[in-house]
C-alpha cells in the first residue's frame, strides 16, 4: 500500500511517523491507559521497546513491507496526539484500520476526524473495497468512533490474532461514498 507523504483536515496533519515522534509515541506506549485495548507485547510498552517498534516502522517506510502507520499531529501546534493506519488482512483488497490517541486529547473528535480522512485516501488513493475494524467491547469510545465515522456493527467474532471475542465493523466504499464526506 503506498503511504500517503501528508493528509491534511481542518485540525490535523496525518502523515508518516519521523525522528521527532519518537518521545510522545514512547510516552503513549508506556502509558496503560493508552494501550489497555491493544495487542502489544510487554516489551513494547517499554521505553526500549517502544523505540525500537517507532524505528522499525520508520525504518519499512519506502520498502516492499512498509507499515501502514501514520502519526496524527495538530495542525497549529505541530503536537502529537497519536496515530491511525491501516493492517491488511486476508484479501488484498481487505485491510484492518487502527487509530488511538494519548488519553489527554479523547473526547476532541480527532480520532473521528483522523479515520475519515484515512478512509477518504483508502478509498480513492487506494481504491480499496472495504475497511474493517475490530474492536474490545469495553472500549466504548472506539466503538463509538466506529460508528461515527459510518463503520456498521455486524456483531461479535474472535479474531485468530485476538485472544477474546471483539466487535466486528465494516465500511464499503460505496457506504463511505454515501455519506458525501
Amino acid at each position: 500500500m503506498n503511504i500517503p507523504n501528508i493528509l491534511e483536515t481542518k485540525r490535523l496533519i496525518i502523515r508518516p511517523f519521523n525522528s521527532d515522534d519518537i518521545n510522545p509515541f514512547i510516552s503513549f506506549m508506556i502509558n496503560k491507559e493508552s494501550t489497555k485495548y491493544f495487542n502489544f507485547t510487554e516489551e513494547e510498552k517499554t521505553p526500549e521497546g517502544a523505540e525500537t517498534l517507532i524505528q522499525s516502522i520508520i525504518n519499512s517506510y519506502g520498502t516492499q513491507n512498509s507499515v501502514f502507520a501514520l502519526a496524527i499531529t495538530q495542525k497549529d501546534s505541530g503536537r502529537y496526539l497519536g496515530s491511525c493506519g491501516l493492517s491488511p488482512i486476508e484479501n488484498d483488497n481487505e485491510v484492518e484500520c487502527f487509530y488511538a490517541l494519548l488519553p489527554q486529547f479523547w473526547g476532541n473528535g480527532y480520532a473521528i476526524e483522523s479515520v475519515k480522512k484515512l478512509f477518504e485516501y483508502a478509498f480513492t488513493e487506494l481504491n480499496l473495497s472495504k475497511i474493517v475494524a475490530y474492536v474490545n467491547p469495553e472500549n466504548t469510545r472506539s466503538w463509538k468512533t466506529a460508528e461515527r465515522v459510518g463503520m456498521k456493527y455486524l456483531g461479535q467474532i474472535r479474531p485468530k490474532n485476538l485472544s477474546s471475542e471483539a466487535m466486528f465493523f465494516s465500511i464499503e466504499r460505496n457506504e463511505f461514498e454515501d455519506q458525501g464526506i
